[in-house]
């Protein structure tokens, strides 16, 4: 008989020796059973808590085991911020006084006296580039109160004597001369009073000049007085009026963007869009454009380019009557007179006619003739003593 040979099992059926770790031989403990080499697992015994499992700790934290959710007394952990980053390291070498005085000049020639003032003090070569500026910005302060200072006194003892005229003009020209010392020294504000004066004494081509080279250094005053005077011209450039309108209107000018709106809502120079147009006539009357109020009550009223609001547009058509335009001084009295109001209503259309609106003096008569003679002289009254509000609009 042949021997029976032992039965044999592959190595790699083999099952896994038990392993006993000393930390697990409680009674209470099962025997941990080592499965596929390094990996192993624990049974709890009945009626004790699971260990709590370990979660991987964040890059950069020291090594524990988080709390248990279902532990009583939980542990709140500080949130662990980044560091904050280090300031950039200053460029090597960098000097601002090393900077042209040419272009510190032109870089500050359209600002204020107090920011040419402000600047001159960051180092010695910025006193010395911006020397000029400041001797602009003195004459050009002294031009102005020679301009609305005296003018007025002046104009009281033409109006007493009668024979004010050459003083007054005297004065004129005398203001005239130091915004033009102030222009040839770089002053932009200078140079738009200078072509201010130029364009009502009727010298339209040196005031343009005058105009460009403000426009050129950035004031934007001088680039939306530049488009207006385009579109006066003879024949009208609208889109070159358009060009110095957009720059002026995002620096904030009140007026560039009341006469931007303008164009684009009548299709002048560009693309008619009344979306655009009413937005930017909103901007102006938040600016304090009197004009552009009563436009954008008009916006609202019948929907264009905005969201129908009456709400919206009585405030507007009654702020633009408060500041003293004379449509809007019309259309409020027609609706007092539609309320019952007619003493109010009539100093409202005695208001309107004294500013020229002709539609408003026929309907102020029939409302005058309407009404006691008391009650219509109190109308006058008020009329008299009614001042417009003062909002100080941007330029």
């Amino acid at each position: 008989m042949t021997a029976l040979k032992p039965h044999t099992i592959s190595p790699s059926l083999a099952p896994a020796p038990l392993v006993y770790f000393p930390t697990l031989t409680h009674p209470g403990y099962g025997i941990a059973a080592s499965l596929l080499g390094s990996s192993w697992t624990t049974r709890a015994a009945p009626g004790r808590p699971r260990p709590p499992r370990r979660r991987p700790s964040p890059p950069g934290c020291a090594s524990r085991p988080y709390p248990s959710p279902h532990s009583r007394h939980r542990r709140h952990f500080k949130k662990i911020r980044p560091p904050p980053l280090p300031p950039p390291p200053s460029p090597q070498g960098a000097d601002f006084s090393a900077l042209p005085p040419e272009l510190v000049h032109r870089a500050l020639a359209a600002s204020c006296a107090s920011d040419v003032a402000a600047a001159s003090r960051a180092c010695r070569a910025w006193r010395d580039a911006l020397r000029p500026l400041r001797e602009a910005a003195a004459l050009h302060a002294y031009g102005r109160r020679v301009k609305h200072g005296p003018v007025k006194g002046a104009e009281a003892s033409a109006a007493r004597e009668g024979g004010g005229g050459g003083r007054l003009e005297a004065e004129r020209q005398r203001a005239l001369g130091l915004f033009r010392r102030a222009a040839r020294l770089g002053s932009a504000a200078a140079m738009v009073d200078a072509g201010l004066m130029c364009w009502e004494e009727g010298r339209r081509e040196e005031a343009v000049e005058y105009y460009r080279s403000a426009a050129e250094l950035g004031h934007p005053v001088g680039m939306c007085n530049l488009g207006v005077s385009y579109l006066e011209a003879n024949p009208p450039k609208a889109e070159e009026a358009i060009k110095w309108f957009y720059p002026s209107a995002s620096a904030g000018s009140a007026r560039a963007q009341y006469n931007l709106g303008l164009c684009l809502q009548n299709g002048r120079g560009i693309k008619r869009n009344q979306k655009e147009a009413a937005k930017w006539y909103l901007q102006a009357a938040e600016g304090g454009n009197v004009r552009a109020m009563y436009n954008i009550s008009l916006c609202y009223n019948l929907g264009e380019g905005l969201p129908h609001d009456p709400v919206r547009a009585k405030k507007w058509l009654q702020l633009a009557a408060d500041c003293g335009h004379k449509k809007a001084l019309f259309e409020c009295g027609i609706k007092l007179c539609a309320a019952g109001d007619r003493i109010k209503c009539l100093m409202y259309l005695e208001l309107a006619t004294r500013r020229g609106e002709s539609a408003a003096a026929h309907m102020r008569d029939v409302i005058a003739e309407s009404l006691s003679v008391a009650n219509a002289q109190r109308a006058l009254k008020d009329a008299d003593k009614w001042k417009p509000k003062a909002l100080h609009p941007r330029r």
